[in-house]
């Protein structure tokens, strides 16, 4: 059998979102630390003011991060070598060549994947007293497939000879894949509004103008189908809606990047912030940014909404949707796909008898990937601290990024000049990982998932991330440059 009809039976499950649409996570080691500045914005923008540090400049840094329950590589002393060689998955003469490096879980869960690329650009914390500022640039790239039915991956992977394959009926509700790009401009505000004996209140808000520069999405709100052979699909029922906001030209798939921006929206981060100080004594706002002394905690408890918003796109931008609509699709394997314009053409005359019905607008919004976070830090002794973390989605819409649940416990040691953390967490419910990560001064690097890097366990994503700062303690202005914090009120 053709190995082409495999792609072309699922092609409406993925209708150009994965042929068309080709990447947080918290960065614990980074942002779980007394010297996180304005990296502690990331999961609450309260917890700036709770820093050893009152300037804190981020130069550069990023996170590289891929997850999902699909499909997985063996453990194995060369995963690396096997998860970037070509030939893993490679394409030869349009026919899909499957070398079987990787397999599929085989059990009836809901499948998600979730690829997040993070950039972060130049960022700036400076606190005064009771208030902390920041301004942070970063660039994102988040893709994500949510509540994707069980057989998918199984029938792409074993292809037109999977056993049971023909007379069987499809019949899912409910998921997406969504992807979207953007450049991220944030101006954070946290303030200690409450400060008396040992207990201390803080209130913390970012506010993020966005500039989209790729998105996408396939919402299946009802797919109902059976394939009857290699050549004939009954579509009883889709109930599908598309956009796409893609860096090509529709009608050629070649590259074009303008515009560079097809959207705009907004973005904000929401934060609260309980500490329990381990004196009672309050130091006072001081007269120069550096005077103040940083005040010691027993334990920290924050609470926070992260990425509530959306993006609008305008430019290069098409909507379609297929409303509650059937077919019975003959010659199946016949259809051609030369562009993405002529495949929805192509369903849209198949369904609609019309190839531009199913043409709906030119803009289009995607939602951000909200979650709700709870954070709690204890500081053991002197320089070991306990931390947890628990991250829980929020789905408002289909059209919607997916940020998957993650729940950690952070063990670390830290001083000044050395801070190392291992982080255990359980993404998504599902899977457990454990990480590292290690600080030198200003320079941190780490992973939540060393157990892909090693090779020990089965690969089913990677997770890396850094950052090099410069910043200024809290508490001892005649060791800085003195013509700014010596001499001066700066």
């Amino acid at each position: 059998m053709n190995k082409k009809f495999t792609y072309r039976v699922f092609s409406l499950f993925s209708l150009l979102a994965i042929s068309v649409i080709t990447y947080g996570q918290s960065m614990t080691g980074l942002t779980f630390s007394t010297y996180s500045g304005v990296s502690s914005a990331i999961v609450n923008p309260a917890l700036m003011t709770g820093s050893k540090v009152f300037v804190d400049i981020n130069v550069v840094g990023g996170s590289s991060f891929l997850e999902n329950d699909m499909v997985f590589f063996p453990a194995g002393e060369k995963i690396l070598r096997q998860v970037f060689s070509r030939d893993s998955i490679n394409l030869n003469n349009g026919d899909y060549k499957y070398h079987r490096n990787y397999t599929y879980f085989n059990n009836t869960n809901d499948k998600y994947g979730y690829i997040d690329l993070r950039l972060l650009g130049p960022s700036i914390m400076v606190q005064a007293g009771k208030h902390a500022f920041a301004l942070s640039t970063s660039f994102r790239s988040v893709h994500a497939g949510n509540n994707i039915p069980y057989e998918v991956p199984v029938l792409i992977y074993e292809g037109a000879d999977y056993e049971g394959y023909f007379g069987k009926n499809y019949h899912e509700k409910n998921y997406s894949f969504v992807s979207m790009t953007w450049t991220e401009l944030g101006l954070s505000y946290a303030y200690d509004f409450y400060e008396r004996y040992d207990n201390r209140f803080t209130f913390g808000a970012t506010v993020k103008a966005l500039f989209g520069h790729e998105g996408g999405y396939l919402s299946i709100k009802d797919l109902d189908f059976t394939v009857i052979d290699e050549k004939t699909v009954q579509f009883n029922n889709a109930n599908t809606e598309l956009g796409i906001a893609l860096p090509l030209d529709y009608e050629t798939n070649s590259f074009n990047t303008k515009p560079f921006t097809k959207g705009y929206g907004v973005g904000l981060d929401l934060g609260f912030v309980f500490t329990k100080k381990s004196s009672t004594f309050n130091f006072g706002s001081g007269r120069k940014l550096c005077e103040k002394p940083y005040s010691d905690y027993i334990y920290k408890i924050g609470v926070s909404v992260l990425d509530l918003g959306f993006m609008n796109f305008s430019k290069n931008t098409e909507k379609h949707v297929f409303d509650n609509v059937g077919v019975y699709w003959e010659d199946y394997d016949t259809t051609h796909y030369d562009g993405i314009r002529r495949t929805i053409q192509s369903y849209s005359q198949a369904f609609y008898g019309d190839p531009n019905a199913s043409y709906a607008s030119d803009r289009m919004r995607i939602l951000l990937p909200t979650v709700i976070s709870l954070q709690f830090d204890y500081h053991l002794n002197k320089n070991f601290y306990l931390g947890a973390l628990w991250n829980q989605p929020v789905k408002f819409q289909l059209n919607q990024l997916y940020q998957p649940a993650q729940v950690a416990i952070i063990p670390r040691y830290e001083n000044r000049f050395l801070g190392v953390s291992v982080p255990v967490s359980v993404f998504n419910y599902r899977q457990p990982r454990i990480g590292v990560a290690l600080r030198i001064y200003t320079f941190t690097v780490g992973t939540e998932k060393l157990g892909s890097w090693l090779g020990v366990s089965d690969f089913t994503g990677m997770d890396f991330y850094f950052s090099f700062k410069i910043n200024l303690q809290k508490g001892i202005c005649g060791s800085y440059l003195k013509g700014a914090c010596f001499n001066s009120d700066w």
